[in-house]
Order: C-alpha cells, then sequence, then structure tokens
C-alpha cells in the first residue's frame, strides 16, 4: 500500500506539530523513521488507508489523543537501572532519613514512571529498609503522560530481558520480593504494591502535589526536552518537593547550568535550596 510509504515533508510536519502539542517534546525531523513504525500499528488497527486519514482522524477524535501519545512517547525503563543511583537511596538517603526519626511516612515520587520497573525498585529498596526498622514507613506515587504504560505498572507484573537481567543481578531481592512462585517472571508481592499509586500526569502541567515529596525521580526524560522545557518542568517539580529534597535526574542530564532552586550533590542527584 504506497499511502504507507514514508511521510512525505508536509505530513512529517504536522506529525511533529502535533507531538509538541499534545506532549510538549520538540521532537527533530531525524525520528520519522521511529515515528511510523510507531503509528503504523494505530492505522492498521483503525483500518485507515493513509497517513492523511490518520492526521484528520485524529484532529476529529479527541478519544485517539492518548493512543496516539503512547504511540510517540518513549517507555524505556529497568529495574536498578544505573547502579549508583540505588547505591546512594540504600546506603545514603534512607539511613539518613532514619536517623533523623520523622513521624511520618516517607513519600517517593517517580515522575516518569512508564511501566513500573523504576517504582518496583524504589519499593525493593524501601521495603529492605523496613525490614530493619520496622518502624519505617513509606509511600510511593508513580506517574506518567502515557495511559497504557500505566496500566502496565499497575499490574505490577514483568517477564522477559528486564527481569531476566534483574534476577541475575540481584538474585536475593528478585527471590525475596517476588510473588510469583512459577515461571520466570516477577510479580511485585502484595505489600509494596499496596503503598503504590499511580497516576497520569504531564510533566508540563502543574504539579498536584505542594511540598508533599521527600525525594523525586525524573530520570531520563528532560533529554526528550528543549532547555526552556527543561527548566520549565524542573521548575514544576520543586514545590512538590519539601525542602531540602532531593532530585534524581539521569546519567545524561544536568541542571547546573540552569536557574533552578537545586544544589548539586553528586552526578545525578540534586537537593532542593530554596
Amino acid at each position: 500500500m504506497p499511502e504507507f510509504g514514508d511521510m512525505d515533508g508536509a505530513t512529517l510536519r504536522r506529525v511533529l506539530h502535533l507531538v509538541r502539542e499534545h506532549t510538549g517534546i520538540r521532537m527533530p525531523a531525524s525520528k520519522r523513521t521511529m515515528l511510523q513504525a510507531r503509528l503504523r500499528p494505530r492505522l492498521r488497527g483503525l483500518g485507515l488507508a493513509s497517513w492523511d486519514d490518520y492526521l484528520r482522524h485524529l484532529d476529529d477524535d479527541g478519544a485517539e489523543h492518548q493512543p496516539f501519545i503512547d504511540a510517540v512517547t518513549t517507555h524505556q525503563t529497568a529495574f536498578f537501572r544505573t547502579p549508583r543511583v540505588w547505591q546512594y537511596l540504600r546506603e545514603v538517603f534512607l539511613p539518613a532519613w532514619v536517623a533523623r526519626a520523622p513521624q511520618r511516612p516517607l513519600r517517593l515520587w517517580s515522575a516518569a514512571a512508564s511501566t513500573g520497573e523504576e517504582v518496583c525498585t524504589i519499593a525493593i529498596c524501601c521495603e529492605e529498609q523496613r525490614l530493619q526498622r520496622p518502624d519505617f514507613d513509606y509511600e510511593i506515587v508513580g506517574s506518567d503522560i502515557g495511559a497504557e504504560p500505566l496500566a502496565h505498572a499497575r499490574r505490577g507484573s514483568y517477564t522477559g530481558s528486564s527481569v531476566a537481567a534483574f534476577r541475575a543481578a540481584e538474585p536475593g531481592l528478585y527471590a525475596r520480593h517476588n510473588a510469583r512462585r512459577e515461571g520466570d517472571g516477577f510479580e511485585l508481592a502484595a505489600p509494596l504494591r499496596d503503598r503504590i499509586s499511580y497516576t497520569q500526569h504531564n510533566l508540563l502541567a502543574e504539579s498536584p502535589w505542594r511540598d508533599h515529596f521527600d525525594i523525586v525521580f525524573l530520570r531520563n526524560v528532560l533529554i526528550y526536552f528543549d532547555a526552556d522545557d527543561t527548566r520549565r518542568i524542573v521548575l514544576r517539580i520543586a514545590p512538590a518537593l519539601r525542602e531540602p529534597g532531593v532530585l534524581v535526574i539521569g546519567e545524561a542530564e544536568s541542571l547546573t547550568s540552569m536557574e533552578v532552586p537545586f544544589r548539586f550533590l553528586q552526578p545525578q542527584i540534586y537537593e532542593r535550596s530554596v
């Protein structure tokens, strides 16, 4: 079918504009092949004959906006991704929190939670701390712009290469917190799932929380935004953190050249300063 070939220049510009409008991401024209691969299943599933048909459908039917967002956004994540982040959480942040002995739960936010592997990792780290200190309590919120990834996250059940990598890297934690006793999959144990809530949230929108979280994980998402929108996102995250809350970002990301209310602690780790 010739209409399923490459988008022409005008069509690509329209799609890139819609990506920007619906997600805030300024995607370059060089992403055409990726966009086509992600959107073709939508055209087939809807029985549409061309890119123009799909764009008309997207304009006419607001219910298609969310599937479009789910298709064009990246949802790559893993258990215990970037070990030094989890070393910091387990060996520095959590012991310091427990030593302060605040009379309330620790509140953590995974602000680009995708399918939930990061949230599961946070929960496992916190639960290991609670096993040592039963008086320690915690609550986790996971958010994402995508509806389909969040549905996956809420199920808390995983298979595939990320599970195999988790089992190989952390066999003790894998066994201790896996509720699935048969097969090769991983299912987060119910007591941990009970401490997690998920909500849909666009990072460019105002945060619904104020002075609520003690640590926010905003990892490997800022790289998809330009400098102005990155600063806007960070400024909207900041009020959700209780001072001096901690913000964790991705390996390829930095806040040091931005005018934002955070001070550098170590690579990927920043503390709210005002």
